[in-house]
């Protein structure tokens, strides 16, 4: 089982790498939104720190979402699934490798650029460490609601507005407490109540996520 999820996880990261233009689109288009709020807001140090928090959960949700249609719809078009599936390969195995990597090809990228961000929006770096803590939790939490999304509307039409409907109102406990975390960073107040719950929330995705993937991957292979 180990083996298969590394075969897969292998092949889902070198065609993300080959895929480098989506996730530099991903990037430029957090940069981009994170660039547009301190117009709306003004040049007001105080206040853009006051939102930055808020403003860096909004914009990190906003840029990763519209991908979430797309992580299985390419290798569905394409047969992979259906194959995988008639030679008894666990499909929970690769739904959890291509959400492992879709993970961190769109994280890893934002979490380079966020001292920056910090930075542009007045937010002190010494919260650098535990804000990266927080949005890892947050996107790890949010891919697996994207891949649970990806695999229910796999087929339909108009795929990407129903994964994006289904992924926002399961995404605000996530985003609350990630906004929660970072006020409570700025106040210097306990981080932890809010951490576990969202390593809770993350925990219970896992157990959760994989087996509705896997049976949403066979219904839709069944009713094509």
């Amino acid at each position: 089982m180990i083996l298969i999820f590394y075969q897969y996880f292998i092949r889902e990261f070198e065609i993300s790498i080959s895929q480098v233009t989506d996730i530099l689109s991903q990037i430029g288009f957090f940069i981009l939104i994170m660039m547009l709020f301190p117009l709306t807001l003004g040049p007001d140090p105080n206040k853009l720190s006051e939102y930055g928090i808020a403003l860096v959960w909004i914009a990190a949700f906003v840029s990763v979402v519209p991908a979430y249609d797309r992580l299985f719809t390419d290798d569905y078009l394409h047969g992979f699934i259906e194959k995988a599936a008639h030679n008894d390969q666990p499909l929970g195995c690769y739904a959890a490798a291509k959400c492992l990597c879709f993970f961190l090809v769109t994280t890893i990228p934002l979490l380079i650029i966020l001292p920056v961000i910090c930075t542009m929006i007045g937010l002190n770096l010494s919260i650098f460490f535990e804000l990266a803590i927080s949005l890892v939790l947050g996107l790890f939490g949010m891919t697996l609601l994207g891949g649970i999304a990806s695999g229910l509307v796999l087929g339909a039409r108009r795929a990407a507005i129903l994964a994006a409907v289904l992924v926002l109102p399961l995404s605000l406990p996530i985003i609350i407490f990630g906004c929660m975390t970072g006020i409570a960073l700025i106040e210097t107040t306990p981080i932890k109540p809010y951490i576990s719950i969202m390593i809770a929330i993350d925990l219970s995705l896992i157990v959760l996520a994989i087996p509705i993937m896997q049976l949403s991957l066979k219904n839709a292979i069944e009713n094509n």
